[in-house]
């Protein structure tokens, strides 16, 4: 196992490395006069809750010395509502109001959203001129900028990250509309080769799609941090509090060990709707001094609080590639996770960590069992997470939307 480990470490490591001297050299020379770039997305940090979807604020900020950038957020209208004293539009980022009839007419969210932005922004886009438009998200944004790239006369490009498809993908009327606005893009950015997969297999043209994946700041992640023998173990759990990420599973897991482990505590760092049901569970089990709910946790103190952990969990039910897994195998830190999506492109199963069944309490009780019995070697963890970086996501994504 530990030949075929290296093995498989230096081969992607080596890939790594040709792939960032082959795109660099593609985009090597920057042009003289930024071209504008409208990016059209839910997916990025609101006033309210800054630490949403991190990863594409990060990809995003590195594209400010390529492109003239400019941000669309789309922000659901009774939320828009509810905190507009807190919003502040400013000339590259602006916050729009989504106006759509809840839980009716789904079809026909793509047009609400196409409407919604013109409504409120449609003079900026003509002002501004973007001469691309890239929507990162499938539906209804993916649908709503081909439309506005037709109307602009702008490249389009699209970025779809799994729940996207894996929801909206199942649901003929939005996958015929999904499909159409790939159809028209100029390339589509996936965050993992399974989700390739499955857009290819929607009719999706393969020579649009290029699987991208997100990186990690190892300057931030990769610090050691010192422990002391006196602070109890916990495994972490890092994302939003919903059944679909698996919370109920890791509570009923935990609970199948925590008689085997009586110092280790389970820790949620997120919120959602889930949270008085998992504390409601912990206390029914007898483990409500063993499992904490920490709230929000701002995305700074992810690297401390992954590091002192024994392993981080994350058993959803469906994923693209989760910023969570590679960040903590960046910590040098074991997963466990389900065998969905890209997760297990991007681990080694008993290298980096326990890959489990979704939707499975007990499978996920087996493999803490095997993740907390064994000795994990940190440094191989970290190499495997090298293969992740910001610098080569930029390079790649840079050359993609000027092709």
């Amino acid at each position: 196992m530990r030949g075929k480990s290296a093995n498989l470490e230096q081969t992607g490591i080596d890939r790594n490395i040709e792939s960032s001297e082959r795109v660099t050299s593609e985009v090597s020379k920057e042009p003289q006069e930024k071209e504008s770039l409208v990016i059209l997305t839910n997916l990025f940090p609101l006033p309210w809750e800054p630490n949403r979807a991190t990863f594409n604020r990060q990809q995003f900020q590195l594209l400010e010395d390529s492109y003239d950038l400019a941000i669309l957020i789309p922000v659901a209208f009774a939320d828009w509502f509810k905190h507009r004293k807190e919003i502040r539009q400013t000339a590259s980022r602006r916050y729009i109001p989504y106006w759509y009839i809840p839980k009716t007419g789904r079809r026909f969210y793509s047009l609400f959203m196409f409407l919604s932005v013109l409504m409120h922004s449609g003079g900026w886009l003509f002002r501004r001129k973007p001469k691309v438009i890239l929507s990162s998200w499938a539906y209804p944004e993916g649908v709503a900028g081909a439309w506005l790239s037709r109307l602009l006369g702008a490249r389009f490009y699209l970025k779809v990250h799994g729940s996207d498809i894996n929801l909206h993908g199942q649901i003929p009327s939005r996958a015929r509309q999904i499909v159409a606005a790939a159809k028209h893009a100029s390339g589509v950015v996936t965050v993992s080769k399974a989700l390739a997969k499955q857009l290819c297999g929607m009719g999706v043209d393969e020579q649009k799609v290029q699987t991208i994946y997100n990186g990690v700041d190892h300057d931030k992640f990769g610090l050691e941090v010192n422990s002391s023998e006196e602070d109890p173990p916990y495994i972490l759990f890092v994302g939003n509090l919903k059944k679909e990420k698996g919370v109920v599973e890791l509570l009923e897991g935990f609970a199948g060990i925590a008689e085997q482990y009586p110092a280790l505590r389970l820790v949620y760092a997120g919120e959602g709707v889930m949270a008085s049901e998992l504390l409601q569970g912990a206390k029914e089990k007898s483990l409500g001094d063993r499992v904490e709910l920490l709230g929000t946790v701002d995305h700074s103190q992810l690297p401390a609080l992954m590091a002192k952990a024994k392993a981080v969990a994350l058993p959803s039910y469906n994923e693209g590639v989760p910023n969570v897994v590679l960040e903590a195998m960046a910590c040098g830190i074991p997963v466990l996770a389900t065998k969905v999506g890209g997760i297990p492109e991007v681990m080694v199963e008993g290298v980096t960590g326990v890959l489990v069944r979704e939707r499975d309490a007990v499978e996920v009780e087996r493999g803490l069992s095997e993740l907390l019995d064994q000795a994990w070697d940190r440094q191989k963890i970290c190499a495997n997470a090298s293969r992740f970086s910001w610098s080569v996501n930029r390079e790649q994504l840079l050359a993609l939307l000027r092709r």
